[in-house]
């Protein structure tokens, strides 16, 4: 029989453990804290449905912009933004920013949505940004106009399609809210997240059949709602030219 002293020590070692790893587990928290929201690693993670608050239903908000879950509840959103894993390393978007587009824009993702979940009901869209403030594109901006990597980045003086409410970023989940893979993470500035020559790609052993079928799959579900696909990233879609957003929508500052 084990020595009481010694079985207490252990007791003792086992609960101090277990209290680091539960510390670790909570300091180290991904920063998408926003509800029906994932990581802001692409990592296996689960929402619970459940526990998104409700919010009222085509509420208009300043700009003429809707919330994204009154239109299209089902689409999962995680606004990477809204906290460091991103390319800046910055919290852009303050506590109360969600994921906003015009209201036409988000009927159009609504019909993506329910196109996918005809083609396949077991996999879900995830938004990664939407409506952008031109004061956030400003900060986007600065990390870039004296990089290599500048045309990732829509310069604030001409304005973007997400500076008027027009544009998403966007992948695909599986039933758990896993992000499928897609080559690249999202806001990767290379080759790899072009669309144009995934066929070269595939070849070259970048990216491989799995990844080239998601991508696919993606465009097809948005274009079928109208979104255009650009050639630079798999992730962006825009509801209209840019011009045309400029007529028919106001400039979000």
């Amino acid at each position: 029989m084990m020595h009481g002293s010694k079985f207490w020590i252990i007791v003792a070692s086992t609960a101090f453990c277990l209290f680091m790893w539960l510390l670790a587990i909570f300091r180290y928290a991904p920063d998408c804290e926003l509800d029906n929201t994932l990581p802001q690693t692409d990592t296996i993670a689960t929402v619970e449905l459940s526990a998104i608050p409700a919010v009222p239903e085509n509420s208009v908000l300043p700009y003429g912009l809707v919330r994204i879950r009154d239109i299209a509840p089902e689409v999962a959103i995680c606004l990477k933004y809204s906290g460091t894993d991103n390319f800046t390393g910055q919290k852009l978007y303050d506590s109360v920013w969600d994921a906003f587009l015009q209201p036409d824009v988000a009927e159009m993702l609504s019909e993506a949505d329910r196109h996918l979940r005809r083609l396949h009901p077991e996999l879900r869209l995830l938004v990664y940004d939407a409506a952008r403030p031109v004061s956030v594109q400003r900060k986007m901006w600065e990390q870039v106009k004296d990089t290599p990597y500048r045309n990732y980045v829509a310069n604030p003086e001409r304005t973007g399609l997400h500076n008027y409410g027009a544009a998403v970023d966007i992948t695909l989940t599986d039933s758990v809210l896993t992000p499928l893979d897609m080559g690249t993470i999202f806001d990767y500035f290379g080759e790899a997240a072009g669309i144009s020559r995934e066929e070269e790609l595939l070849r070259r052993g970048i990216l491989t059949a799995r990844q080239v079928d998601n991508r696919q799959l993606l465009r097809e579900v948005m274009r079928h709602a109208g979104f255009l696909s650009v050639s630079g990233e798999w992730w962006h879609f825009n509801a209209c030219p840019l011009g045309e957003a400029k007529q028919r929508y106001p400039l979000i500052e």
